[in-house]
């Protein structure tokens, strides 16, 4: 009888870790895959792109800007389908362009709406803001 119960016992227990092992395994979130870079703006003067292109959150991602005759971009996002503050973007020029390296919050909604502001200063004093919405993925 006392080896039943041990027996019976040590099969619950194992049953237990099988379960947790799994609960948590089966929790962990996807791993995003990379996309490729998603193309926001393309026109005769620049191109605008997002690396990568599915916008994973709390993931670095990268804004590539190429045009000519820029001396300056600021820009920042914020949420569309929901406050999540302002993100500040710091470009720096590159041998291709500028580039700005940020991370997104995760939020409620697997698909997240973000709006992307740019200002352009051009050598010439011309400036040129730019506004263009993409979605954040969790999934």
């Amino acid at each position: 009888m006392t080896t039943f119960l041990l027996n019976n016992g040590f099969m619950r227990l194992i049953y237990l870790i099988y379960l947790l092992l799994f609960t948590v395994i089966g929790c962990k979130p996807q791993q995003n895959m990379h996309s490729p870079a998603l193309v926001l703006v393309n026109d005769t003067e620049l191109v605008l792109q997002l690396d990568p292109g599915n916008a994973p959150v709390e993931t670095p991602l990268l804004l590539k800007l190429s045009v000519v005759d820029v001396e300056k971009v600021t820009g920042e996002l914020t949420g569309v389908s929901m406050y999540m503050g302002r993100v500040p973007l710091t470009f720096s020029k590159t041998n291709e362009g500028w580039q700005a390296e940020f991370l997104l919050g995760a939020c409620s909604d697997p698909k997240m709406v973000w709006q992307l502001s740019l200002e352009l200063s051009y050598t010439d004093e011309k400036k040129r803001s730019i506004k263009q919405q993409f979605q954040s993925s969790w999934r």
